[in-house]
């Protein structure tokens, strides 16, 4: 009776380790939220003298990493996926020296669009037009600032503590 029940076993070990393996390799585990700045600076070897400025919401996480002086910065941003998953999922980063002399711009279709900046223009409140509503968003003028919007806002308006607008310069599109 012990002899018949070892192979049985045997099998059943296999077939969860096979189904472990599965699910590793169809890659639904991201990263959680309260782990994203951690894995953002070991995968791009962010000095963790560095400050963050950072965003998340259910679909985004992103986040600007950057040096005493704000003269340099790492970005970092990380998708959900639609589906069967759990986490967020790196999908670009790196250095842009538009975030240090203005305002960067990067849709997600679908999800939304991130505004990453040293704040070298001291803007101070974002309007966001959508349908018939207004969003006021105050920002620091003195701090660099990250905000994810939603994708379907109408216009998006900075403005400085003169209240002056400020150029948003670069807005790349993603998918």
């Amino acid at each position: 009776m012990k002899t018949e029940k070892i192979p049985m076993l045997v099998g059943i070990v296999i077939i969860i380790l096979l189904a472990f393996l599965i699910i590793w390799k169809a890659d639904i585990f991201g990263v959680s939220e309260s782990r994203l700045e951690q894995d953002a600076r070991e995968k791009q070897k962010i000095d963790s003298t560095w400050d963050v400025a950072q965003a998340v919401n259910e679909d985004i996480g992103a986040m600007l990493f950057y040096d005493e002086d704000k003269k340099e910065c790492n970005y970092s941003i990380y998708l959900s996926r639609s589906g069967v998953s759990y986490g967020y999922f790196y999908a670009q980063g790196g250095q842009d020296d538009s975030m240090a002399n203005g305002v960067k711009g990067i849709a997600f279709e679908e999800k939304g669009i991130v505004l990453l900046s040293l704040n070298g223009d001291k803007v101070c409140k974002v309007v966001i037009e959508e349908q018939s509503d207004q969003k006021v968003i105050q920002v620091d003028p003195e701090k660099p600032f990250v905000l994810v919007v939603p994708v379907d806002c109408n216009e998006i308006t900075m403005y400085d503590a003169q209240d002056q607008i400020v150029t948003l310069y670069d807005t790349d599109k993603e998918q």
